[in-house]
């Protein structure tokens, strides 16, 4: 083998680790960003929990504010729905989508990254 196969070979090797570790960072990065979104998630589902109870307990009409709660609790279990996709947290319930090639939800009717129907 010559000295220029042996850079070259090396040369590859350490892009490919390089590359790996990016990719490894980057799962680290949004798995905390998973986590910090749970816990917003968690807070909202007690906040609207405690809403209902007043609204129980008390005869308040609390509806506005109760669907303005959901709302914001649907938006962000979407989003951690795309994290988890863009990370490939879904290898049991997945498929690829036919025009970018990403993992998506097994039940997803659009590609949560290109916008397409599935």
């Amino acid at each position: 083998m010559e000295f220029k196969d042996i850079q070259k070979a090396v040369a590859e090797t350490a892009s490919a680790a390089g590359k790996k570790a990016g990719d490894i960072a980057n799962k680290a990065k949004i798995r905390f960003a998973l986590a910090n979104m749970q816990s917003d998630l968690d807070e909202l589902y007690e906040k609207l929990g405690k809403l209902y109870y007043q609204s129980f307990a008390t005869g308040t009409n609390n509806s506005a504010k109760e669907s303005a709660l959901i709302s914001k609790i649907e938006s962000l279990k979407t989003d951690m729905e795309i994290l988890r996709a863009e990370i490939g947290l879904y290898p049991k319930s997945s498929r690829e989508c036919p025009v970018c090639g990403k993992s998506v939800p097994k039940n997803a009717e659009f590609c949560p990254f290109c916008g397409k129907e599935i």
